[in-house]
C-alpha cells in the first residue's frame, strides 16, 4: 500500500466524521473515497438492530440496500459479529462458506476478489461489521488492507459513539426540560394567576380558591370593596376554566339602564318593541359555551332577578318579544360590593336568587388589609406603565412610605391611577412626593386620629393597656407594623399582647 494515500485518505475521512454526527448520512461519502483511493468495491456496513436481533444493512457504496441482514455466527459478517475479529477471505471463489448474500456478484470468474469482514466496536461490544471486496494484485497485502479497514472501523465507531452519548444527552435534556416545564407550570398554577398581582396571605388563600373552583360549573358570587378588580379575579376563574376557549362576556348592571338591560341580557325579537327592526341575541346566548360576568349584580332589578333565577335554574331563557325558550350552556360569575343580606332585609334582593348565586362565594380583601401587596402592586404598575409612556423611573422611599400608611379607599384601581398619573407628570425619572395627587398627601400628612382612652371608675392599667392596643389597631387597619410603631412597641411585643388579651383580629 502507499503509505501518503493511505494516510492521506485517513485525513479525508476523519474531516468527514468530524462534520456531521449523522453517521449514516456520512458514511456513503466515506464509501466514495474508500472505492476511489483504495480501490476497494462493494463496500457494506451493517449495524446492529435489536427489534430483529440482527445486523442488518445501514449503508453500501452502490446506493442500494438490500433487505437481507445475518443473525449471529450466519456467513462471514454473522460469524465477524459474533466473535469480534477481522474475517479474510483471499479468494471468495473458493470459500464454501461464503453466502454471496447481498451483493450477488456476477462475473468473477478468473478474478482473484478478496473479502475482508472488520467488527465495529464501542467498549467492546461489537455493535456492527464493515465489509469490501478488493480485487488483488500480486503487489498488495491482505494483512496491510485489514489494517487499514480496522482503523476505519475505528474512526466509525468513534463518531457513532460520539452520536450515540450526544442523542442520549438530547434525549435526557428534553426529559429534563419537559420536567421544569412541567414543574414551572405547577408553580405558575398554584401561586400565580395572570393578572393577579400580589403575594400575602389573604391573596394567596383567594387563589387557593379560585384553582379549587375554576374546573367546576358551579356558580361564583365574588364579593369585595369597588376597585378590588374582581373583574380580574372573574377572568382568572374563566381561563383557568375547561370553558377558557369559549367566550367570556361582562355585563356591568349598574352601567345599562332598567329598560335596556333586559334586552341587553336576554336579546330581542324583530318587532319587540318601537325600534327592534331585527331579533338580537342576548348577552346570554353570545356568552353560550363560556362564562358571562354579572358585575353590581346588587343593582339588577327585580323583575330581572326572577328572570336571572330562571336561567339559573332551567339554563333557558326567552328574548323579548318571543316565546320560544333557548337552552344556554352559561357558567355565571356575579359580583356585588354591596351588602346582599341588608338589601335582602330591605325587600330590594331576592332571597331565592341570592342563595342560588351564592354557591362559592369568594370575599376578595381591601388593599388596606394586605398592605405587603403595596411594594409588588406599585413595581408592577411602574413596569406597566413605564413600557407604555416610555419611561424608566423608580419610585422615592418616602412616596412608598406614604403608599403603605394611605388608606386606599378605592383599592387597587385607585392605586393603579395614582401611580399612572405620577409617571405621567415625573420629569427626572424618580417618583416623588410633590407628584402625589393633593387629596392623598394631605390624608396622610394629616392623620385621623382619635384621643387615647380615658381610664373608668374600676379600671386597671391592664384594662388601660388592652383599650391602647385596640385603638392603635383600629388607626393602623389592623396592621401589626404599624399599630405597634403608634405604640412605641415592637411588633412582637404587640403580637404578645393581643395574644394575652383576646383581642380578635378581622380576617
Amino acid at each position: 500500500m502507499n503509505p501518503k494515500l493511505e494516510l492521506e485518505t485517513l485525513y479525508e475521512i476523519s474531516k468527514l466524521l468530524s462534520s456531521s454526527l449523522n453517521i449514516e448520512a456520512t458514511v456513503p461519502y466515506i464509501f466514495r473515497l474508500l472505492k476511489k483511493y483504495m480501490g476497494f468495491e462493494r463496500i457494506t456496513l451493517t449495524l446492529y438492530d435489536p427489534s430483529t436481533d440482527q445486523i442488518v444493512v445501514k449503508a453500501t457504496s452502490s446506493g442500494k440496500f438490500p433487505k437481507e441482514g445475518f443473525r449471529k455466527g450466519e456467513g462471514i459478517t454473522g460469524k465477524v459479529w459474533k466473535h469480534g475479529v477481522p474475517i479474510v477471505i483471499p479468494d471468495i471463489s473458493k470459500e464454501p462458506e461464503f453466502l454471496n448474500k447481498l451483493w450477488k456478484r456476477k462475473n468473477i470468474k478468473g478474478k482473484k476478489i478478496a473479502f475482508i469482514a472488520v467488527p465495529i466496536k464501542i467498549g467492546g461490544e461489537v455493535i456492527g461489521v464493515l465489509s469490501a471486496d478488493k480485487e488483488m494484485s500480486g503487489r498488495e497485502s491482505l494483512d496491510e488492507l485489514t489494517r487499514f479497514l480496522n482503523m476505519i472501523a475505528t474512526l466509525i465507531a468513534n463518531s457513532f459513539s460520539l452520536e450515540r452519548k450526544v442523542e442520549e444527552e438530547r434525549k435526557g435534556l428534553e426529559i429534563e426540560k419537559k420536567a421544569l416545564e412541567m414543574e414551572l407550570k405547577r408553580i405558575y398554577k398554584d401561586l400565580k394567576v395572570e393578572g393577579i398581582v400580589g403575594r400575602s396571605r389573604q391573596i394567596l388563600e383567594v387563589l387557593d380558591l379560585v384553582h379549587r373552583v375554576a374546573p367546576t360549573n358551579a356558580t361564583v358570587l365574588l364579593r369585595g370593596e369597588s376597585g378590588v378588580g374582581k373583574e380580574v379575579f372573574a377572568r382568572a376563574i374563566h381561563f383557568l376554566s375547561p370553558r377558557a376557549d369559549k367566550p367570556f362576556v361582562t355585563v356591568n348592571c349598574a352601567a345599562i339602564p332598567e329598560t335596556l338591560l333586559e334586552a341587553e341580557l336576554f336579546g330581542y325579537e324583530k318587532g319587540a318593541f318601537t325600534g327592534a327592526y331585527g331579533t338580537k341575541k342576548g348577552k346570554f346566548e353570545l356568552a353560550s359555551g363560556g362564562t358571562i360576568f354579572l358585575d353590581e349584580i346588587g343593582d339588577m332589578p327585580l323583575f330581572l332577578q326572577v328572570k336571572l333565577l330562571r336561567v339559573l335554574q332551567e339554563k333557558e331563557i326567552e328574548r323579548l318579544g318571543g316565546s320560544k325558550p333557548i337552552k344556554v350552556d352559561v357558567r355565571v360569575i356575579a359580583a356585588t360590593n354591596r351588602n346582599l343580606e341588608q338589601l335582602m332585609k330591605e325587600g330590594k334582593f331576592r332571597e331565592d336568587l341570592y342563595y342560588r348565586l351564592n354557591v362559592f362565594p369568594i370575599f376578595i380583601p381591601p388593599l388596606r388589609e394586605r398592605r405587603e401587596d403595596i411594594p409588588i402592586l406599585v413595581q408592577h404598575f411602574v413596569e406597566t406603565f413605564g413600557r407604555e409612556y416610555g419611561k424608566e423611573v423608580k419610585v422615592s422611599p418616602e412616596v412608598m412610605d406614604l403608599f403603605m400608611a394611605y388608606d386606599w379607599p378605592g383599592n387597587v384601581r385607585e392605586l393603579q391611577n395614582v401611580v399612572e398619573r405620577m409617571i405621567i407628570l415625573d420629569t427626572d425619572g424618580v417618583l416623588t412626593v410633590e407628584e402625589l395627587p393633593s387629596e392623598l398627601k394631605s390624608s396622610v400628612e394629616k392623620p385621623k386620629t382619635t384621643p387615647p382612652p380615658q381610664p373608668s371608675e374600676g379600671e386597671s392599667i391592664w384594662d388601660i393597656e388592652r383599650k391602647l392596643i385596640e385603638q392603635a389597631l383600629r388607626e393602623s387597619g389592623y396592621v401589626i407594623k404599624e399599630a405597634a410603631k403608634k405604640l412605641g412597641m415592637t411588633p412582637r411585643q404587640v403580637s404578645y399582647r393581643i395574644q394575652k388579651y383576646g383581642i380578635k383580629l378581622p380576617r
